[in-house]
């Protein structure tokens, strides 16, 4: 299988900042330990023999060849790593070999690299998947979808149906802005295909009961507390609110009689949030305990699995988009309390593996919220927490489940297996990977019987000798006649050495041997394609040959004849 990653480490290692970069959320994000299981998944169950990476930059693919060296199959099954940059992928991409003929990237297929694929005429398919796609930004690279050069082998992975009918709401409503703009209504390329996010059912487990015993005796859980726990970013405005939690096992423990351990396995951007939560859960929920422990130190994490009895869950945000906790704590055999919000319902068979909590909005409570954002009115946090305002988790019914699964060990005992045995049926990584292996196999097909159109340059913006046709006084072309000035030769090893001479000079031909040759054989006037064909039979190749002609007239060692 020939298929190449697009390797940013942003997006396949966890990252534990204390203070968001350039004004981004602290903390550990989904999206990244999601990228990191991922690409860990795909270390042990891709069939392919040998890995592609494609990086911003060297230092990006150090990082990539660190990970694949320290990974485990690399001494159970080595694999080839040859590692490219993106400016050298799209150029070998235009040439009778690519280096795979499909990119995969871990977010939505970018434009900038569909137009830069039309403009150089390369052969290969793109392929991304959904994270969150709530911000302008995000939903702008959904309409590209539609005017980008996107191609029918194209591929966005949408991780729930929820998020295929966002991705379907959103271009439909623009392909009909585009209708009605220009006449003719464009259809989305790229094929949408649903594959959620995965979890390895040896790393999330239910715990032995000497394991459960010993973290709940870590955390502090007497004998006969029931432990509920939540894991994730503490965030009000962009995750979760917490009140329908604490709502839940508030009441959970004032109807059963029993005690209720709520703990929260998270982070937060600012001690303040934290505090507000703290502040939140003496007055809402005064009927449980309530705790706060680090999410982000991968010890607690697990410790929590193993030590809770119900896991709860209740977004109610629009920048949720499918629930990588619901399948961890699947696979760790916990009932799963959740909001009836967009992949949760993918995840949670109701009555089941857990319970479904309604979730409500009021139609027209934000109809110009995007508006504002667009606008720079609001920020993409207070936009967030707008949205997030107006959906009403149903606290009562959440109430009325952690209530069941509180006063009923038989109950979580059944609900816990059956996640179980569904997320080792439906979500473990090698199952996800073989459905990308599928997608991909079949873009391979698509894209081998595909012919680029051959353009000057994309068509966003076609190459400066279109775009600027009418700049120069008179264009030269391979038919027209330059010769050798008089000491060209001599003169050529000064203008390879000035910086000021030697500008983008990997754009060209700069070894001076071959250079030399050139200007001897123009000692009598030659046709600039022939020149050009010299230097392609050198090694370079037809873009750079006629630029190195260019350098040689732009400082009078040739001159039109």
């Amino acid at each position: 299988m020939s298929t190449a990653f697009y390797f940013d480490p942003d997006a396949y290692t966890e990252a534990h900042a204390r203070s968001g970069a350039r004004g981004g959320p602290a903390g550990l994000m989904g999206r990244q330990v999601a990228g990191k299981e991922f690409l860990d998944a795909y270390l042990w169950h891709a069939r392919a023999d040998s890995l592609t990476g494609v990086v911003r930059t060297p230092d990006h693919g150090k990082v990539l060849a660190g990970i694949c060296r320290s990974h485990p199959t690399a001494a159970t099954r080595p694999r080839p790593l040859s590692v490219t940059t993106e400016g050298e992928f799209l150029e070998v991409a235009a040439g009778p070999s690519p280096p795979a003929d499909v990119l995969y990237v871990p977010c939505p297929p970018d434009a900038r690299s569909a137009w830069a694929r039309q403009g150089i005429g390369a052969r290969f398919a793109l392929c991304g998947v959904t994270h969150t796609l709530s911000s302008a930004g995000a939903v702008n690279s959904l309409c590209d979808l539609l005017v980008a050069p996107f191609e029918p082998f194209d591929a966005l992975v949408c991780t729930s149906r929820a998020v295929l009918d966002l991705v379907r709401a959103v271009t439909e409503t623009f392909a009909d802005y585009l209708a009605d703009r220009f006449g003719g209504r464009p259809h989305l390329r790229p094929r949408l295909e649903v594959i959620p996010l995965g979890v390895n059912p040896d790393r999330f487990r239910p715990a032995t009961p000497d394991e459960r015993a010993a973290e709940r005796t870590r955390l502090g859980a007497a004998d006969d507390e029931v432990v509920v726990l939540c894991v994730g970013r503490l965030s009000h405005h962009a995750k979760a609110h917490p009140f329908a939690a604490f709502h839940a096992a508030d009441q959970a423990a004032r109807r059963t009689g029993k005690n209720v351990f709520l703990v929260f396995a998270g982070w937060a951007a600012h001690p303040a949030v934290e505090q507000a939560y703290r502040e939140g859960a003496s007055r809402l929920a005064p009927g449980a305990r309530v705790a706060f422990v680090d999410g982000q130190d991968p010890k607690v994490r697990v410790g929590a699995w193993r030590a809770a009895g119900v896991f709860l869950s209740l977004p109610d945000n629009i920048q949720e988009t499918f629930g990588l906790v619901v399948v961890e704590a699947m696979a760790s055999g916990l009932p799963v309390l959740g909001s009836d919000w967009d992949g949760y319902r993918d995840l949670i068979v109701h009555g089941e593996t857990g319970f479904l909590v309604p979730a409500r909005m009021v139609r027209g409570a934000t109809t110009r919220a995007t508006t504002r954002l667009i606008l720079g009115q609001v920020n993409y946090d207070h936009f967030l927490a707008e949205c997030m305002q107006t959906v009403a988790v149903d606290p009562e019914a959440a109430a009325d489940a952690l209530t069941r699964l509180v006063s009923d060990a038989d109950l979580r005992r059944r609900m816990g297996a059956a996640g179980r045995e569904r997320a080792v049926e439906h979500f473990r990584w090698e199952r996800v990977v073989r459905a990308y292996e599928g997608v991909w196999a079949d873009q391979e097909r698509e894209v081998r019987d595909w012919t680029p159109p051959t353009r000057p340059g994309p068509a966003i913006y076609p190459a400066p000798e279109v775009s600027f046709a009418g700049y120069p006084s008179s264009w030269i072309s391979d038919t027209d006649l330059v010769r050798t000035t008089p000491g060209a030769e001599a003169r050529l090893p000064t203008f390879l050495g000035l910086p000021l001479t030697n500008v983008s000079a990997d754009r060209r031909s700069s070894d001076r041997a071959t250079l030399a040759d050139l200007l001897r054989a123009a000692a009598a006037p030659r046709p600039v394609g022939e020149l050009s064909a010299a230097l392609e039979g050198a090694g370079t190749d037809p873009v750079r040959a006629r630029a190195t002609v260019a350098w040689l007239l732009k400082y009078g060692l040739l001159r039109p004849a």
